[in-house]
């Protein structure tokens, strides 16, 4: 026990220790801004207005994230983190650096302390950090709460009101073909939402259900979204399968779906890939490709397609093109971003007005800020067919491989004849051909 609680403790003293590092290089990088953004040489802090000073802190972060290992926004939140830590929490900061509080406390007191000024954060944690010593970490984040608001309720509204702006909602994958969406809404909306698939599951249990509690919650959370969203009356519930097979005939997706075509024929079990999340299995995949019209459904077998390029002739990238790039890489080919390549711009690797081509290896899909980071700070891009590059305002290269070789190809009726039955029955469809590494 003596040697875990050491361990607890050396780990919390480390991670107080990457605060004051980051924190430093934050500090750093303000004083010298020159290394992270286009500025004149000698530029200080001093000289920067509000939108270069986030386009140093945006650049830094990226630094950070590709040294570490995590993504833009995780580092973001350090960098935030480090800050308010080191600037306006410095006993919650000194407790952590002794082992007395986890990092879990930490980030309890952070978010009850963020839209406080130094006076009002001051006398937060004076009434804070003696609970966070005394209670365990999901304890102290209710406790905390309760203390901020008693401290300062006459700003509640206005907080609401600007936590509101930030409502979203995240999906991503987890293991064996599933899948986790976030709404991050006005908790009595959030809570609404729980409730009612609560009543439904206990009272759908009541009547003789056999599915769990869990289950009729997921399914029942579901259905509402899939009613919403139908726009073919098809009626929702569970298929055959148990799971809720049925409902994907009630919804329109726009996603992208790889179907090797041995598969759709149902004469071999290689899963299919699901844009923005991997491989599904097979049985999924020939339902979304049979029930989905607005898929981009993609016959992989081993003939050669042409590279599409419109060289000089237009800055704008045709539509084709751009089903191209973003099939081949798949996601935004920013270090550690997975945003799908489908909500990402695409961008010129070698700038169009600097004579680079509208042509697949010119193009590469970029989220918003990875697309925004490249022009407005010191990071630069290249790439050598294979990987792209990215060099950062420390000179450290970072290689972002390619993820598929997938292109496009006009079926012809030669094609056709190789492919039995309704596979060879849309003389619309568009085949994606698998080949030797070409970009």
């Amino acid at each position: 026990m003596d040697g875990v609680v050491a361990d607890s403790r050396a780990i919390s003293a480390a991670e107080a220790s990457r605060m004051r590092g980051i924190y430093g290089m934050l500090q750093d990088a303000l004083a010298h801004p020159v290394v992270f953004i286009p500025m004149r040489d000698g530029a200080t802090r001093a000289d920067l207005d509000a939108e270069a000073e986030g386009w140093v802190r945006s650049s830094l972060a990226q630094e950070i994230a590709a040294a570490i290992g995590v993504t833009k926004g995780h580092a973001q939140g350090l960098l935030n983190d480090a800050e308010l830590l080191c600037e306006s929490l410095p006993g919650t900061f000194d407790a952590l650096a002794a082992g007395q509080i986890t990092r879990q406390h930490v980030d309890a007191m952070l978010r009850q302390a963020v839209s406080l000024d130094d006076g009002e954060a001051a006398a937060f944690e004076t009434e804070a950090l003696p609970k966070a010593r005394q209670q365990s970490a999901t304890q102290f984040a209710r406790a905390a709460i309760k203390i901020r608001e008693g401290l300062f309720p006459e700003t509640i509204s206005e907080r609401r009101c600007e936590a509101v702006k930030q409502r979203r909602v995240e999906c991503y994958g987890t293991q064996d073909g599933m899948g986790a969406l976030t709404l991050h809404g006005p908790v009595e909306v959030v809570q609404s939402f729980l409730n009612a698939a609560t009543r439904t599951a206990r009272a759908l249990k009541a009547a003789g259900d056999d599915r769990t509690l869990a289950q009729i919650e997921a399914d029942a959370v579901t259905d509402a979204l899939m009613k919403g969203f139908t726009t073919d009356g098809s009626k929702p519930g569970v298929g055959a399968s148990g799971v809720g097979a049925d409902r994907l005939g009630g919804i329109r997706p726009t996603v992208h779906v790889t179907v090797p075509v041995m598969t759709l024929l149902g004469h071999s079990d290689e899963p299919g890939q699901l844009d923005g999340y991997g491989p599904i299995a097979p049985t999924i995949a020939r339902e979304l490709a049979a029930r989905a019209p607005s898929f981009t459904r993609l016959l992989t077998h081993p003939e050669t397609g042409a590279v599409l390029s419109v060289g000089r002739d237009s800055y704008a990238v045709p539509a084709d093109l751009k089903r191209t790039v973003r099939l081949r890489d798949e996601t935004c080919t920013g270090i550690g971003c997975d945003k799908p390549a489908t909500i990402c711009d695409l961008d010129h690797i070698e700038q169009w007005q600097h004579g680079g081509q509208t042509s697949l290896s010119n193009l590469q899909p970029g989220c918003e800020q990875h697309h925004m980071l490249r022009h407005h700070t010191m990071w630069q891009v290249h790439t050598d067919g294979d990987h792209i590059e990215w060099v950062s305002p420390l000179g450290i290269t970072y290689q972002v491989p390619r993820t598929s070789n997938v292109q496009f190809l006009k079926t012809g009726a030669e094609d056709k004849a190789t492919v039995s039955g309704e596979a060879a029955a849309d003389d619309d469809q568009r085949e994606a051909l698998p080949e030797e590494p070409l970009f």
